[in-house]
C-alpha cells in the first residue's frame, strides 16, 4: 500500500511517498481504510525531530517510533475486516479516530477495535462524528473536543465574559471562536492578515485584531475599556504566552495547549499572576477521556448537524502532497484545518 514516509527528521521534504505493506489486524484489531487524516501542528513538531509533548522541536522524541516514520493524526476511517475477537464493530462503519497502526499518513491502518465506539445518539463514542459530515470535513472536525475542553472545562469560560483567542483562523481557532460564542462569551480573534480576519468575523467573533500590524496587547485592553478579557486561548506559546497576562482581567484565566509558534512554550513573570489573581491552565489531552466526555461529544455533534458548529477547510492534498501540505502550514497561509486525503 502507498504510505507517507520520512527517513530523517528535518523540514517538510522529507516527506516522501513509499510503497509499504498492507499491516495485518490482530485479534482485538479492526483494519480500517484511511478516508481522509487531519493535519495538525503536533505532527511537523514531531517531524522536525520534538516529540510533540511540550511543542518543542528541541525535547526528545519520547515514546515515538524508530525512524523511518509515518506521521499519525486523526482519520475518518472505514472499516474494511475486524478481528477474530472484536464486537460491535460492523464492517463499512466510519470512525474519526487516531492511534493507527503503522502511522495515518497510510492507505490502510489497524486500529484497537476499543477505539471504534460510535455510541447512541444520546451517549455518542469517542470515535462518533457528525452524520452530515463528508470525510473531509469529519477530519477537519478532530480538535472540536479540544476546542470545547479548553474554553468550558479548563478554562470555565461562561456567558457574559470576554475571551481573547489567539490563531483564531487556524484548524482548531475556528471552532474556538464558534463554541465561544456558543457559550454567549464576547469574542477577540487574532490572525495575521486581514483574509483570515475576514473568516473569523463571519464566524461569529465581535472584534478582531491583525497580529501583524496591530500591538495585540493594547488593542486588546482597548476594546476591553482597560480592564482586559476574562479568558486567553493560546495556541501559540513563545512570545504570545508570555504577553499574555498583560491584557488579562482581574481573575482571569490563561489556558495553554501548545506552541504552534515553533519558538518553544514561553516562561512566566509570576508578578501579574499575583496582583491580579490569574490562573495558569494548561491542557494536554484530557478531553478524550474526561468523564463528560459523552456529554461534550453530545453537544458538538448536535451543534454541527444544526448547523452551528462547522469546521473550515483550509486545503485538501493527496497524500502524495503531503510535503506541500506541511509547507503550507509552516507558511502560515491556510484558513482552517489542511485535510489530507487517500
Amino acid at each position: 500500500m502507498r504510505a507517507v514516509v520520512y527517513d530523517e527528521v528535518g523540514g517538510p521534504e522529507v516527506l516522501h511517498l513509499a510503497e509499504v505493506q498492507t499491516p495485518e489486524p490482530a485479534a482485538d484489531e479492526a483494519l480500517v481504510r484511511v478516508l481522509a487524516v487531519a493535519v495538525d501542528f503536533i505532527q511537523l513538531h514531531i517531524r522536525h525531530g520534538g516529540s510533540g509533548r511540550i511543542g518543542s522541536p528541541k525535547e526528545p522524541a519520547y515514546g515515538l517510533a524508530p525512524l523511518p516514520r509515518i506521521p499519525g493524526g486523526t482519520a475518518c476511517v472505514e472499516v474494511v475486516e475486524c478481528g477474530s475477537a472484536v464486537s460491535g464493530v460492523e464492517v463499512g462503519e466510519r470512525h474519526l479516530v487516531g492511534g493507527l497502526r503503522p502511522g495515518s499518513y497510510v492507505e490502510y491502518g489497524v486500529v484497537s477495535a476499543g477505539s471504534l465506539s460510535l455510541g447512541t445518539r444520546d451517549a455518542p463514542g469517542l470515535s462518533a462524528m457528525p452524520a452530515n459530515f463528508g470525510p473531509v470535513e469529519a477530519a477537519a472536525f478532530d480538535y472540536a473536543p479540544v476546542a470545547y475542553h479548553t474554553l468550558r472545562v479548563a478554562a470555565g469560560l461562561t456567558a457574559g465574559e470576554t475571551v481573547l483567542i489567539h490563531s483564531a483562523a487556524g484548524g482548531t481557532g475556528v471552532l474556538a471562536v464558534q463554541l465561544a460564542k456558543h457559550f454567549g462569551a464576547t469574542v477577540i480573534g487574532v490572525a495575521s492578515s486581514d483574509e483570515k480576519l475576514g473568516v473569523v468575523e463571519s464566524l461569529g467573533a465581535d472584534h478582531t485584531i491583525n497580529s501583524l500590524t496591530a500591538d495585540v496587547i493594547e488593542e486588546t485592553l482597548r476594546l476591553t475599556d482597560g480592564e482586559g478579557v476574562n479568558v486567553v486561548w493560546d495556541p501559540v506559546g513563545g512570545d504570545v504566552f508570555e504577553q499574555s497576562p498583560r491584557a488579562m482581567a482581574e481573575g482571569g484565566r490563561l489556558v495553554s495547549l501548545g506552541s504552534n509558534s515553533f519558538t518553544g512554550t514561553g516562561t512566566v513573570e509570576f508578578w501579574s499572576f499575583w496582583v491580579k489573581n490569574l490562573r495558569l491552565i494548561g491542557w494536554g489531552g484530557q478531553s478524550n477521556s474526561d468523564a463528560h466526555a459523552p456529554e461534550i461529544m453530545r453537544e458538538l455533534i448536535e451543534l454541527a448537524e444544526a448547523g452551528r458548529l462547522r469546521p473550515v477547510v483550509g486545503g485538501t492534498y493527496a497524500f502524495a502532497e503531503a510535503a506541500a501540505a506541511h509547507a503550507a502550514i509552516e507558511a502560515r497561509t491556510p484558513i482552517g484545518k489542511v485535510v489530507l486525503v487517500s
